[in-house]
Protein backbone atom coordinates (compact mmCIF):
# COMPACT_ATOMS: atom_id res chain seq x y z
CA UNK A 1 0.00 0.00 0.00
CA UNK A 2 1.47 3.73 -1.06
CA UNK A 3 1.64 6.03 1.98
CA UNK A 4 -0.70 8.86 0.30
CA UNK A 5 -3.25 5.67 -0.41
CA UNK A 6 -3.14 5.06 3.37
CA UNK A 7 -2.80 8.32 4.35
CA UNK A 8 -6.65 8.46 2.77
CA UNK A 9 -7.73 5.93 4.11
CA UNK A 10 -6.40 6.54 8.01
CA UNK A 11 -7.11 9.94 8.11
CA UNK A 12 -11.06 10.86 7.99
CA UNK A 13 -10.81 8.26 10.13
CA UNK A 14 -8.18 8.75 12.75
CA UNK A 15 -8.53 12.84 13.03
CA UNK A 16 -12.56 12.63 13.84
CA UNK A 17 -11.88 9.85 16.71
CA UNK A 18 -8.58 11.94 17.87
CA UNK A 19 -11.08 14.90 18.22
CA UNK A 20 -13.70 12.99 20.01
CA UNK A 21 -11.39 11.58 22.62
CA UNK A 22 -10.12 15.01 23.41
CA UNK A 23 -13.80 15.86 24.10
CA UNK A 24 -14.45 13.49 25.94
CA UNK A 25 -10.70 13.81 27.81
CA UNK A 26 -11.67 17.45 28.27
CA UNK A 27 -14.89 16.37 30.76
CA UNK A 28 -12.05 14.83 32.79
CA UNK A 29 -9.83 17.64 32.70
CA UNK A 30 -13.07 20.12 33.83
CA UNK A 31 -14.27 18.02 36.53
CA UNK A 32 -10.61 17.90 37.74
CA UNK A 33 -9.49 21.89 37.42
CA UNK A 34 -12.94 22.61 39.21
CA UNK A 35 -13.72 19.74 41.62
CA UNK A 36 -9.40 20.10 42.71
CA UNK A 37 -10.03 23.63 43.17
CA UNK A 38 -12.35 23.11 46.11
CA UNK A 39 -10.31 20.37 47.82
CA UNK A 40 -8.36 17.44 47.28
CA UNK A 41 -10.66 15.54 49.41
CA UNK A 42 -13.78 16.05 47.25
CA UNK A 43 -11.25 15.68 44.22
CA UNK A 44 -10.04 12.09 45.28
CA UNK A 45 -13.96 11.42 45.97
CA UNK A 46 -14.68 11.65 42.17
CA UNK A 47 -12.32 10.28 40.95
CA UNK A 48 -12.66 7.21 43.03
CA UNK A 49 -16.76 7.16 42.07
CA UNK A 50 -15.48 7.14 39.23
CA UNK A 51 -13.99 3.60 38.98
CA UNK A 52 -17.97 1.75 38.56
CA UNK A 53 -17.80 3.66 35.53
CA UNK A 54 -14.62 2.68 34.27
CA UNK A 55 -15.11 -0.95 35.06
CA UNK A 56 -19.16 -0.06 33.34
CA UNK A 57 -17.64 1.79 30.39
CA UNK A 58 -15.04 -1.37 30.11
CA UNK A 59 -17.69 -3.52 29.65
CA UNK A 60 -19.25 -1.60 27.65
CA UNK A 61 -16.65 -0.56 25.02
CA UNK A 62 -15.17 -4.14 24.85
CA UNK A 63 -18.96 -5.34 23.57
CA UNK A 64 -19.25 -2.30 21.16
CA UNK A 65 -15.40 -2.92 20.13
CA UNK A 66 -15.76 -6.89 19.90
CA UNK A 67 -18.69 -6.53 17.35
CA UNK A 68 -16.51 -4.34 15.16
CA UNK A 69 -14.03 -6.93 14.71
CA UNK A 70 -17.32 -8.47 12.34
CA UNK A 71 -19.18 -5.66 11.39
CA UNK A 72 -15.93 -3.72 9.48
CA UNK A 73 -15.57 -7.22 7.49
CA UNK A 74 -19.27 -6.89 6.94
CA UNK A 75 -18.71 -3.36 5.67
CA UNK A 76 -15.91 -4.37 3.23
CA UNK A 77 -18.67 -7.09 1.90
CA UNK A 78 -21.66 -4.58 1.80
CA UNK A 79 -23.57 -6.83 3.45
CA UNK A 80 -25.75 -3.72 6.06
CA UNK A 81 -28.20 -6.22 7.46
CA UNK A 82 -25.64 -8.48 9.88
CA UNK A 83 -24.97 -5.16 10.81
CA UNK A 84 -28.04 -3.76 12.24
CA UNK A 85 -28.56 -7.10 13.67
CA UNK A 86 -25.23 -7.45 15.28
CA UNK A 87 -25.38 -3.78 16.75
CA UNK A 88 -29.16 -4.07 17.88
CA UNK A 89 -27.96 -6.91 19.92
CA UNK A 90 -25.04 -5.31 21.44
CA UNK A 91 -27.13 -2.37 22.50
CA UNK A 92 -29.67 -4.60 24.02
CA UNK A 93 -26.22 -6.29 26.24
CA UNK A 94 -25.33 -3.38 27.10
CA UNK A 95 -28.19 -1.05 28.58
CA UNK A 96 -29.23 -4.60 30.51
CA UNK A 97 -25.58 -4.21 31.88
CA UNK A 98 -26.63 -0.30 32.72
CA UNK A 99 -29.67 -1.26 34.61
CA UNK A 100 -28.25 -3.99 36.64
CA UNK A 101 -25.31 -2.19 37.32
CA UNK A 102 -26.97 1.20 38.52
CA UNK A 103 -29.68 -0.90 40.84
CA UNK A 104 -26.46 -2.23 42.70
CA UNK A 105 -24.57 1.18 42.80
CA UNK A 106 -28.24 3.04 44.18
CA UNK A 107 -28.31 -0.07 47.05
CA UNK A 108 -24.78 -0.40 48.12
CA UNK A 109 -23.02 2.69 47.35
CA UNK A 110 -20.44 2.99 50.10
CA UNK A 111 -19.93 -0.91 49.89
CA UNK A 112 -18.43 -0.16 46.71
CA UNK A 113 -16.53 2.76 47.31
CA UNK A 114 -14.97 1.59 50.81
CA UNK A 115 -13.02 -1.01 47.80
CA UNK A 116 -11.64 1.69 46.16
CA UNK A 117 -10.68 3.92 49.17
CA UNK A 118 -10.42 3.75 53.34
CA UNK A 119 -10.48 7.22 54.22
CA UNK A 120 -14.16 8.69 55.58
CA UNK A 121 -14.24 11.87 54.05
CA UNK A 122 -13.65 10.17 50.21
CA UNK A 123 -15.81 7.70 51.10
CA UNK A 124 -18.92 10.22 51.81
CA UNK A 125 -18.31 12.89 48.99
CA UNK A 126 -18.07 9.86 46.66
CA UNK A 127 -21.16 8.63 47.47
CA UNK A 128 -23.09 11.72 47.56
CA UNK A 129 -21.59 11.91 43.49
CA UNK A 130 -22.41 8.54 43.38
CA UNK A 131 -25.79 8.09 43.60
CA UNK A 132 -26.29 10.63 40.80
CA UNK A 133 -24.21 9.77 38.00
CA UNK A 134 -25.11 6.09 38.10
CA UNK A 135 -28.65 7.13 36.81
CA UNK A 136 -26.61 7.88 33.51
CA UNK A 137 -25.45 4.74 32.61
CA UNK A 138 -28.19 3.25 30.37
CA UNK A 139 -28.42 6.84 28.11
CA UNK A 140 -24.17 6.10 28.43
CA UNK A 141 -24.69 2.78 27.20
CA UNK A 142 -26.93 2.78 23.87
CA UNK A 143 -25.27 5.87 22.81
CA UNK A 144 -21.54 4.58 23.21
CA UNK A 145 -22.04 1.58 21.73
CA UNK A 146 -24.67 3.01 18.48
CA UNK A 147 -21.47 5.89 17.61
CA UNK A 148 -18.65 3.29 17.88
CA UNK A 149 -20.87 0.53 15.84
CA UNK A 150 -20.89 3.14 13.41
CA UNK A 151 -17.29 3.42 13.36
CA UNK A 152 -16.93 0.11 11.50
CA UNK A 153 -18.62 1.91 8.51
CA UNK A 154 -16.05 4.77 8.84
CA UNK A 155 -18.96 6.89 9.71
CA UNK A 156 -16.89 8.90 12.80
CA UNK A 157 -17.55 12.83 12.55
CA UNK A 158 -20.98 12.08 14.00
CA UNK A 159 -20.02 11.01 17.73
CA UNK A 160 -17.73 13.85 17.18
CA UNK A 161 -19.91 15.97 16.90
CA UNK A 162 -22.74 14.64 19.55
CA UNK A 163 -19.60 14.46 22.33
CA UNK A 164 -19.04 18.11 21.32
CA UNK A 165 -21.76 19.57 22.12
CA UNK A 166 -22.47 17.28 25.12
CA UNK A 167 -19.22 18.67 26.09
CA UNK A 168 -20.01 22.14 25.82
CA UNK A 169 -23.14 21.85 28.23
CA UNK A 170 -21.31 19.88 30.65
CA UNK A 171 -18.53 22.98 31.15
CA UNK A 172 -21.37 24.99 31.27
CA UNK A 173 -23.50 23.09 33.91
CA UNK A 174 -20.38 22.20 35.75
CA UNK A 175 -19.77 26.17 36.17
CA UNK A 176 -23.65 26.27 37.23
CA UNK A 177 -24.05 23.50 39.75
CA UNK A 178 -20.75 23.33 41.34
CA UNK A 179 -20.32 26.75 42.43
CA UNK A 180 -24.14 28.02 42.57
CA UNK A 181 -24.03 30.55 39.78
CA UNK A 182 -26.89 32.17 38.28
CA UNK A 183 -29.29 31.47 41.15
CA UNK A 184 -28.49 27.56 41.15
CA UNK A 185 -27.56 26.01 44.34
CA UNK A 186 -24.14 25.42 45.30
CA UNK A 187 -23.79 21.46 45.00
CA UNK A 188 -19.99 21.24 44.49
CA UNK A 189 -19.04 17.48 44.12
CA UNK A 190 -22.94 17.00 43.90
CA UNK A 191 -23.39 19.60 41.03
CA UNK A 192 -20.52 18.17 38.82
CA UNK A 193 -22.60 14.98 39.03
CA UNK A 194 -25.95 16.17 38.30
CA UNK A 195 -23.95 18.53 34.99
CA UNK A 196 -22.56 14.99 34.02
CA UNK A 197 -26.23 13.18 34.09
CA UNK A 198 -28.18 15.91 32.14
CA UNK A 199 -25.20 16.08 29.68
CA UNK A 200 -25.72 12.22 28.90
CA UNK A 201 -28.99 12.46 28.24
CA UNK A 202 -28.47 15.32 26.15
CA UNK A 203 -26.24 12.96 24.34
CA UNK A 204 -28.79 10.06 23.95
CA UNK A 205 -31.56 12.45 22.54
CA UNK A 206 -28.79 13.45 19.68
CA UNK A 207 -28.34 10.30 19.09
CA UNK A 208 -31.31 8.86 18.58
CA UNK A 209 -32.80 12.36 16.41
CA UNK A 210 -29.66 11.62 14.39
CA UNK A 211 -30.14 7.55 14.15
CA UNK A 212 -34.11 7.98 12.53
CA UNK A 213 -33.94 11.33 10.84
CA UNK A 214 -30.26 12.39 9.35
CA UNK A 215 -28.32 8.35 8.94
CA UNK A 216 -29.03 7.23 6.03
CA UNK A 217 -25.71 4.60 4.81
CA UNK A 218 -26.42 1.55 7.33
CA UNK A 219 -29.82 3.15 8.57
CA UNK A 220 -30.79 1.43 12.26
CA UNK A 221 -33.86 1.11 14.16
CA UNK A 222 -35.28 0.58 17.55
CA UNK A 223 -36.78 -2.39 16.27
CA UNK A 224 -33.25 -3.91 14.85
CA UNK A 225 -32.63 -4.13 18.73
CA UNK A 226 -34.81 -7.53 18.71
CA UNK A 227 -33.76 -9.00 15.63
CA UNK A 228 -32.77 -13.08 15.10
CA UNK A 229 -28.68 -12.99 16.25
CA UNK A 230 -28.45 -16.88 16.12
CA UNK A 231 -26.72 -17.49 13.34
CA UNK A 232 -23.96 -14.78 14.38
CA UNK A 233 -23.52 -16.45 17.46
CA UNK A 234 -20.58 -18.64 17.04
CA UNK A 235 -18.44 -15.63 14.91
CA UNK A 236 -19.40 -13.26 18.04
CA UNK A 237 -18.04 -15.89 20.63
CA UNK A 238 -15.03 -16.87 18.60
CA UNK A 239 -13.94 -13.46 17.78
CA UNK A 240 -15.84 -10.63 20.18
CA UNK A 241 -15.89 -12.56 23.01
CA UNK A 242 -11.99 -12.44 23.70
CA UNK A 243 -12.30 -8.74 22.81
CA UNK A 244 -14.76 -7.98 25.52
CA UNK A 245 -12.53 -10.19 28.02
CA UNK A 246 -9.55 -7.98 27.36
CA UNK A 247 -11.49 -4.70 27.95
CA UNK A 248 -12.52 -6.12 31.15
CA UNK A 249 -9.03 -7.62 32.03
CA UNK A 250 -7.98 -3.60 31.09
CA UNK A 251 -11.26 -2.27 33.65
CA UNK A 252 -9.95 -4.72 35.97
CA UNK A 253 -6.69 -3.66 35.82
CA UNK A 254 -7.32 -0.34 36.12
CA UNK A 255 -9.71 -0.85 39.19
CA UNK A 256 -6.79 -3.01 41.27
CA UNK A 257 -4.51 0.10 40.78
CA UNK A 258 -7.24 2.23 41.98
CA UNK A 259 -7.79 0.12 44.74
CA UNK A 260 -3.93 -0.01 45.73
CA UNK A 261 -3.16 3.97 45.35
CA UNK A 262 -6.53 4.38 47.45
CA UNK A 263 -4.86 2.70 50.20
CA UNK A 264 -1.66 4.56 50.26
CA UNK A 265 -3.07 8.09 51.42
CA UNK A 266 -5.28 10.94 50.31
CA UNK A 267 -2.32 12.37 48.82
CA UNK A 268 -1.60 9.70 46.44
CA UNK A 269 -4.55 9.60 45.41
CA UNK A 270 -4.94 12.67 44.55
CA UNK A 271 -1.73 13.19 42.92
CA UNK A 272 -2.87 9.71 40.41
CA UNK A 273 -6.63 11.80 40.34
CA UNK A 274 -4.46 14.33 38.18
CA UNK A 275 -2.43 11.69 36.78
CA UNK A 276 -4.66 9.50 34.85
CA UNK A 277 -6.33 12.62 33.34
CA UNK A 278 -3.13 13.76 31.42
CA UNK A 279 -2.76 10.14 30.79
CA UNK A 280 -5.50 10.39 28.77
CA UNK A 281 -4.93 13.71 27.85
CA UNK A 282 -1.36 12.02 25.93
CA UNK A 283 -3.36 9.16 24.54
CA UNK A 284 -5.76 11.10 22.59
CA UNK A 285 -4.00 11.51 19.45
CA UNK A 286 -2.60 7.68 19.32
CA UNK A 287 -6.56 6.81 20.43
CA UNK A 288 -7.30 7.70 16.86
CA UNK A 289 -4.83 6.32 14.53
CA UNK A 290 -5.60 3.24 16.55
CA UNK A 291 -9.45 3.43 16.55
CA UNK A 292 -8.52 4.07 12.23
CA UNK A 293 -6.04 1.06 12.03
CA UNK A 294 -8.63 -1.32 13.44
CA UNK A 295 -11.28 -0.19 10.81
CA UNK A 296 -9.17 0.07 7.95
CA UNK A 297 -7.04 -2.97 8.48
CA UNK A 298 -10.78 -4.54 9.03
CA UNK A 299 -12.09 -3.01 5.88
CA UNK A 300 -9.53 -4.01 3.79
CA UNK A 301 -9.25 -7.85 4.91
CA UNK A 302 -13.06 -7.91 3.92
CA UNK A 303 -12.47 -6.85 0.67
CA UNK A 304 -9.88 -9.48 0.58
CA UNK A 305 -6.51 -7.74 0.45
CA UNK A 306 -4.96 -9.59 2.87
CA UNK A 307 -1.64 -8.23 1.82
CA UNK A 308 -2.50 -4.89 1.83
CA UNK A 309 -3.83 -4.97 5.19
CA UNK A 310 0.06 -6.43 6.66
CA UNK A 311 1.70 -3.81 4.53
CA UNK A 312 -0.74 -1.34 6.18
CA UNK A 313 -0.31 -2.90 9.42
CA UNK A 314 3.52 -2.32 9.54
CA UNK A 315 3.58 1.30 8.21
CA UNK A 316 1.05 1.82 11.41
CA UNK A 317 3.02 0.26 13.27
CA UNK A 318 6.08 2.20 12.96
CA UNK A 319 4.09 5.54 12.78
CA UNK A 320 3.15 4.35 16.02
CA UNK A 321 6.64 4.86 17.26
CA UNK A 322 6.82 8.63 16.27
CA UNK A 323 3.26 9.27 18.64
CA UNK A 324 4.80 7.49 21.23
CA UNK A 325 7.99 9.49 21.41
CA UNK A 326 5.34 12.83 21.42
CA UNK A 327 3.46 11.99 23.95
CA UNK A 328 5.61 11.99 26.11
CA UNK A 329 8.13 14.24 25.30
CA UNK A 330 5.03 15.97 25.63
CA UNK A 331 4.46 14.91 29.82
CA UNK A 332 7.99 16.12 30.37
CA UNK A 333 7.51 19.83 28.82
CA UNK A 334 4.18 20.08 30.87
CA UNK A 335 6.18 18.32 34.34
CA UNK A 336 6.84 22.05 36.00
CA UNK A 337 3.35 23.13 36.10
CA UNK A 338 1.13 20.43 36.61
CA UNK A 339 1.65 20.73 40.82
CA UNK A 340 -0.44 24.11 39.82
CA UNK A 341 -3.23 22.13 38.53
CA UNK A 342 -4.87 21.41 41.92
CA UNK A 343 -5.23 22.67 45.50
CA UNK A 344 -3.03 20.32 47.03
CA UNK A 345 -0.15 20.22 49.65
CA UNK A 346 3.32 19.83 49.46
CA UNK A 347 3.29 16.10 50.03
CA UNK A 348 0.71 15.77 47.30
CA UNK A 349 2.88 18.28 44.21
CA UNK A 350 5.38 16.01 45.19
CA UNK A 351 4.38 12.95 44.00
CA UNK A 352 2.46 14.86 41.20
CA UNK A 353 6.16 15.59 39.98
CA UNK A 354 7.53 12.43 40.84
CA UNK A 355 4.73 10.48 38.64
CA UNK A 356 5.07 12.30 35.68
CA UNK A 357 8.20 10.69 35.22
CA UNK A 358 6.37 7.81 35.16
CA UNK A 359 3.45 8.86 33.13
CA UNK A 360 6.25 9.68 30.18
CA UNK A 361 7.67 6.14 30.56
CA UNK A 362 3.86 4.95 30.28
CA UNK A 363 3.11 6.70 27.55
CA UNK A 364 5.57 5.61 25.58
CA UNK A 365 4.58 2.14 25.91
CA UNK A 366 1.02 2.58 25.71
CA UNK A 367 1.02 4.31 22.39
CA UNK A 368 2.78 1.32 20.87
CA UNK A 369 0.29 -1.18 22.33
CA UNK A 370 -2.80 1.12 21.33
CA UNK A 371 -2.27 1.13 17.49
CA UNK A 372 -1.07 -2.63 17.34
CA UNK A 373 -2.91 -4.43 20.16
CA UNK A 374 -6.30 -2.87 20.05
CA UNK A 375 -6.10 -1.40 16.54
CA UNK A 376 -4.42 -3.51 14.04
CA UNK A 377 -4.66 -6.88 16.00
CA UNK A 378 -8.02 -6.77 16.59
CA UNK A 379 -8.86 -5.33 13.46
CA UNK A 380 -8.14 -8.21 11.75
CA UNK A 381 -9.58 -11.17 14.44
CA UNK A 382 -6.49 -12.02 16.06
CA UNK A 383 -8.45 -11.35 19.57
CA UNK A 384 -7.75 -14.71 21.57
CA UNK A 385 -3.75 -13.68 21.38
CA UNK A 386 -4.86 -10.20 22.43
CA UNK A 387 -6.58 -11.66 25.32
CA UNK A 388 -4.09 -13.81 26.70
CA UNK A 389 -1.46 -10.93 26.52
CA UNK A 390 -3.60 -8.39 28.56
CA UNK A 391 -4.28 -11.07 31.29
CA UNK A 392 -0.51 -12.08 31.15
CA UNK A 393 0.81 -8.75 32.24
CA UNK A 394 -2.53 -8.24 34.26
CA UNK A 395 -1.61 -10.89 36.78
CA UNK A 396 2.16 -10.12 36.99
CA UNK A 397 2.00 -6.39 36.94
CA UNK A 398 -1.22 -4.95 38.39
CA UNK A 399 -1.85 -8.11 40.86
CA UNK A 400 1.40 -9.37 41.72
CA UNK A 401 3.73 -6.71 41.08
CA UNK A 402 1.35 -4.02 42.53
CA UNK A 403 0.07 -5.75 45.24
CA UNK A 404 4.21 -7.44 46.35
CA UNK A 405 5.09 -3.68 46.64
CA UNK A 406 2.22 -2.29 48.63
CA UNK A 407 2.04 -5.10 51.24
CA UNK A 408 5.38 -7.34 51.23
CA UNK A 409 7.95 -4.56 50.54
CA UNK A 410 6.20 -1.54 50.93
CA UNK A 411 7.78 0.87 48.27
CA UNK A 412 7.17 4.63 47.75
CA UNK A 413 4.08 5.35 45.79
CA UNK A 414 5.42 6.69 43.21
CA UNK A 415 7.57 3.38 42.77
CA UNK A 416 4.42 1.76 43.09
CA UNK A 417 2.67 3.21 40.38
CA UNK A 418 6.20 2.63 38.41
CA UNK A 419 5.72 -0.75 38.85
CA UNK A 420 1.72 -0.74 38.38
CA UNK A 421 2.56 1.39 34.83
CA UNK A 422 5.06 -1.37 33.49
CA UNK A 423 2.26 -3.91 31.94
CA UNK A 424 2.74 -1.39 28.70
CA UNK A 425 6.63 -2.22 28.59
CA UNK A 426 5.58 -5.94 29.16
CA UNK A 427 3.19 -5.75 26.29
CA UNK A 428 5.25 -4.05 23.62
CA UNK A 429 7.86 -6.76 24.17
CA UNK A 430 5.53 -9.48 22.99
CA UNK A 431 3.35 -7.36 20.24
CA UNK A 432 6.04 -6.19 17.58
CA UNK A 433 6.95 -9.68 17.13
CA UNK A 434 3.64 -10.65 16.27
CA UNK A 435 3.29 -7.87 13.75
CA UNK A 436 6.55 -8.38 11.99
CA UNK A 437 5.44 -11.91 11.23
CA UNK A 438 2.07 -10.62 10.09
CA UNK A 439 -0.01 -14.27 10.78
CA UNK A 440 -2.58 -12.29 12.57
CA UNK A 441 -5.04 -12.39 9.59
CA UNK A 442 -8.73 -14.22 10.21
CA UNK A 443 -11.26 -13.64 8.03
CA UNK A 444 -14.35 -13.31 10.65
CA UNK A 445 -17.75 -12.93 8.26
CA UNK A 446 -19.94 -15.70 7.99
Amino acid sequence: MKEKSMIRRILPVAIPISLQNLINVGVSVTDTLMIGGISEVQLSGVAQANQPYLIFTTLVFGLATGSTVLTAQYWGREEKGPIRAILGLIIRMGMLCALVTTALLQLFPEQVLSIFANDPGVIEYGVQYLRIVCLSYVFSAFTGIYLIGLRSTANVRVSMCIYGLAFLLNVFLNWVFIFGNLGAPRLECRGAAVATLISRVFEFLLTVGYMYFIETGLRMRFSDLFRKTSMYWKTLVRYSVPVLFSELNWGLGIAIQAAIIGHLGVSALAASSLINVLQELGGVAVMGLGSAAGVVVGNLIGEGQDGEAIVCARKLTRLSYLFAAGAAAAMLLIRPLTPGFINGTAETDAMVLGMMFVLAYLLFFQSINIVTLAGILRGAGDTVFCMSVDFTVLFLFKIFGGLFFTLVVPLHPVWVYFVLSSDEFGKTLVLIPRILRGKWIHHTTV
